[in-house]
């Protein structure tokens, strides 16, 4: 005799086809992202080759954070986080009709303040190089940023179609819109900037150029894709409509959440200009590593997940919320932390293998190992700040976030500055202190996010999430002693400066902590696992 209420049946499998929704979708992202990520490290590879860390990508790596903050800020960030939860909820509770010119407001809007924050930024410029004795260094910076600063009206327009189109559980082409701006990067090491002369300091401004081109290709690819989905592109910029206040005010405290975390980061780059003049390049190719994993699953769960969190929240389905939340969350930590635990024991070798070569040498190969240990720290924080922000956004809630968030920027800021300013800890940590206090806080971060949002909706299936984790984490440390040794194994055997030698020290330590993951996986019956090789296999948008 079945005592089971009626309805568990249907709910729990409602649950379980959020979750694979949820994996399908983040499979179609990621599997693009991972695209997209081989050929920006490609990119990477031959950037490192022309320029190494040397002055001329330092102040390149500082100039293209200034657009980049916005991108992040408005493009990927407060715009995408507010514009996605009240579209949704238009579409599902008004209508088709009235989500498009919810649409094109915001995209009407949009335009006109990034093109007044371009022009505004132009202006900054003439005024501070007109005003202050700049040393050379600096005022690379700033000419490079005369030719990227348009870079951020493209760019920001980008997100929002993404924004659109993830909304409409579109993944595909916004996922492979990055690889548009790889590919006009390499063209431009190739194709522009050998036309600058032979100073890195004058071949420079080729990639900022290229970056521009890039951003401007960007757009134009998502336009036809939102035709065909009916966006009308009709420019309303009715500031007064319901639904522009609404993403207004939501988006209020999120442009301070995002705000203070990206202006730290753009101050990550002026300090590390005090450290040395090679520090920004070693943080800016450190943190491109940790950024593969981030953005392949971290950034697609976060990505898949939003839309059908906001969609469920619309709809009152708590349960099912709860459960796309936790299962994005422990999916992102499955790949992240035995992908940190990966980094840390192979950095140097991984590094040798990608970016020593032409002017990268063994000294900046040196700085950007020590710069990936710390860094490498953080993933899994990094990982899970996307999914427990999307699930306050999907409620509505951004002033939460940007609360804890704009602690954390302060205490990031004064580790930092403590790095910089104390003789001690600049001796012994360099550019690495800056990494370690951006995954000390982003840590923190995270774990108290988490702590409020379980407090905000109650059980949020954390038994699940602790069970998962003391399996997760014994396996992650067998996978890395396997790397370990093995590496110790076939180290003395290998001729250090060869290529086949320096493919071989990667190759077969990540075979062998890949086995023994594997093979822990299945022991442990992690479930999480499971599914992703499932929607990996079916890789088909939901």
């Amino acid at each position: 005799m079945n005592n089971s209420h009626p309805g568990q049946g249907e709910k729990a499998s409602a649950g379980r086809k959020t979750s694979h929704q949820v994996t399908r979708s983040a499979s179609v992202v990621g599997g693009a992202t991972l695209v997209s990520r081989v050929l920006g490290l490609v990119r990477d590879i031959l950037t490192a080759g022309v320029f190494g860390t040397g002055t001329a990508l330092s102040a390149f790596v500082v100039a293209f954070t200034i657009p980049n903050l916005f991108r992040k800020l408005l493009g990927e960030g407060a715009l995408t986080a507010a514009f996605v939860p009240v579209f949704t909820e238009y579409r599902e509770r008004r209508g088709n009709g009235a989500g498009w010119r919810v649409a094109s407001i915001i995209f009407s809007l949009s335009t006109l303040v990034l093109g007044a924050l371009v022009v505004l930024g132009f202006i900054l410029i003439w005024a501070i190089t007109g005003t202050f004795e700049l040393s050379e260094r600096f005022l690379l910076v700033f000419g490079l940023l005369r030719i990227m600063l348009p870079y951020l009206f493209f760019i920001c327009l980008v997100g929002l179609a993404m924004g659109i189109l993830n909304s409409l559980r579109h993944f595909a082409v916004p996922a492979f819109s990055p690889v548009i701006l790889n590919l006009v990067w390499i063209a431009s090491l190739f194709f522009i900037c050998p036309r600058f002369g032979e100073d890195p300091s004058r071949r420079i401004f080729g990639l900022a150029i290229g970056v521009l081109i890039g951003g401007a290709i960007q757009l134009g690819v998502q336009v036809p894709v939102l035709r065909k989905k009916g966006f009308p592109f009709k420019f309303i910029p009715d500031w007064r409509d319901p639904a522009a206040r609404k993403i207004a005010l939501l988006m209020g405290p999120g442009i301070l959440g995002f705000a203070v975390f990206q202006i730290n980061t753009a101050l990550d780059g002026f300090l590390a200009l005090v450290i040395g003049p090679n520090a920004p390049a070693a943080l800016f190719f450190g943190n491109r590593l940790v950024q593969f994993p981030l953005g392949v699953f971290g950034l697609a769960f976060a990505t898949a997940v939003l839309p059908v969190m906001a969609r469920l929240m619309a709809r009152g389905e708590r349960a099912e919320f709860i459960g796309a939340f936790s299962h994005g969350l422990r999916s992102v930590l499955l790949i992240t932390v035995p992908a940190a635990a990966g980094l840390i024991v192979l950095r140097r070798p991984i590094i040798s293998l990608i970016f020593q070569r032409g002017a990268f040498g063994p000294e900046s190969a040196a700085a950007t190992a020590w710069v990936l240990l710390w860094y490498s720290l953080g993933l899994p924080a990094f990982a899970a700040l996307k999914i427990i922000t999307q699930g306050f956004y999907s409620c509505q809630d951004t002033k939460t976030p940007v609360k804890i968030g704009f602690c954390a920027m302060l205490l990031n800021l004064g580790l930092n500055l403590a790095v910089v300013f104390n003789p001690w800890l600049r001796e012994h940590f360099r550019e690495g202190g800056l990494a370690l206090s951006t995954s000390i806080a982003a840590l923190l971060n995270a774990g108290a996010l988490y702590w409020l949002f379980r407090r905000r909706l109650g059980m949020i299936r954390g038994k699940e999430l602790l069970a998962f984790l003391i399996r997760l984490l014994p396996t992650t440390a067998a996978m890395a002693l396997a790397c370990h040794y093995s590496l110790i194994l076939i180290s003395p055997r290998l001729p250090a400066a060869a290529l086949p030698a320096r493919i071989l020290s990667v190759a077969v330590p990540v075979a062998a902590g890949l086995t023994v993951f594997a093979l822990a996986v299945l022991v442990l019956k992690i479930d999480e696992a499971r599914d992703l090789l499932r929607a990996l296999k079916r890789n088909r948008p939901a």
